[in-house]
């Protein structure tokens, strides 16, 4: 019962694999004739139960065209969807289905394919070309980091989650001599998708090592430089001038030193500007004149 069951389902698939090859065959050479896109056209039936062929443009973007409702009755279950391929890259919206007959001729199929699909599909694929190139070029920028922190941690791998040279997350585990004792630290590093960042979680770091890779990640690391000898130096000894030393410091925040310029004899600074007044203007020191307040005159009961 299941071997005849099973040559019923090849049948049917060899049927609808040979009648949509016809039909999406005719739709190609319309599309062709019609010059739309430029031409090139070219047709691939689906192997399936209910039939479904994909019309492929040498530019890459191709209209897929399949009989996705046989169950249902009347018009509803005759119909054909038309979508568009898309790169598994893309991840924006895409563009809107349409529904035609099944039994419409290819010149009617092809009309609407190109009037009411294509317009809004060719919009959005160079969108998702886009996305495609964006992710190719990250892939790439993960390759590179993961072999990077592979040639700084050879013990770190993809673990038993498993995954590719652009993985997103390694695992690694490395052993420690602390007096005496054998201890295992335990590492994750997960970058983010364009690979410009990582998460590292360690479990388990000895004490020493802690400090460590807290003295790496310390942005206020101590200053090294020379002393160089000044023109005022030229007085000192030989020894002081020829010899540099080498000065170890460390950044110091606080208030800046304010510049002290000289007074005048006037009492305003030197980096002050005179200000001339005309003789009519009033005087900033002498107190404004007040009227005299007159008093208050009560009202009559």
């Amino acid at each position: 019962m299941e071997i005849m069951h099973s040559n019923v389902i090849e049948q049917r698939m060899q049927e609808a694999h040979e009648d949509f090859a016809a039909r999406g065959q005719a739709v190609a050479d319309v599309l062709n004739a019609e010059d739309i896109q430029g031409g090139g056209w070219t047709a691939e039936a689906g192997v399936n139960v209910y039939g479904s062929f994909t019309l492929h443009h040498p530019a890459g973007f191709a209209v897929h065209v399949a009989r996705l409702t046989p169950n249902l009755s009347g018009a509803a279950g005759r119909r054909l969807t038309v979508d568009g391929h898309y790169p598994r890259e893309f991840y924006g919206d895409r563009a809107p289905t349409i529904g035609v007959g099944l039994d419409q001729p290819a010149a009617w199929l092809a009309r609407r394919i190109v009037t009411r699909f294509l317009p809004g599909y060719l919009n959005v694929w160079p969108k998702a070309m886009l996305h495609k190139r964006l992710e190719k070029r990250q892939t790439a920028a993960r390759t590179r980091l993961n072999a990077r922190l592979e040639h700084a941690l050879p013990a770190l791998g993809p673990g038993a989650v498993g995954g590719g040279p652009d993985r997103l997350q390694s695992y690694g585990s490395v052993a420690h001599q602390v007096e005496g004792e054998r201890t295992t630290c335990r590492v994750k590093a997960r970058m983010d998708n364009p690979g410009t960042t990582v998460d590292l979680q360690l479990d388990w770091v000895p004490a020493d090592l802690a400090v460590r890779i807290l003295q790496v990640l310390n942005p206020a690391s101590p200053l090294e430089g020379r002393i160089m000898p000044g023109p005022r130096a030229l007085g000192a000894a030989p020894e002081a001038i020829t010899t540099p030393r080498i000065l170890v410091g460390e950044v110091v925040h606080g208030a800046r030193t304010q510049r002290v310029q000289p007074q005048l004899s006037s009492g305003r600074s030197a980096g002050e500007r005179a200000v001339f007044e005309p003789w009519f203007a009033p005087s900033r020191t002498r107190r404004p004149l007040q009227m005299p307040r007159e008093a208050a005159v009560h009202a009559e009961r």
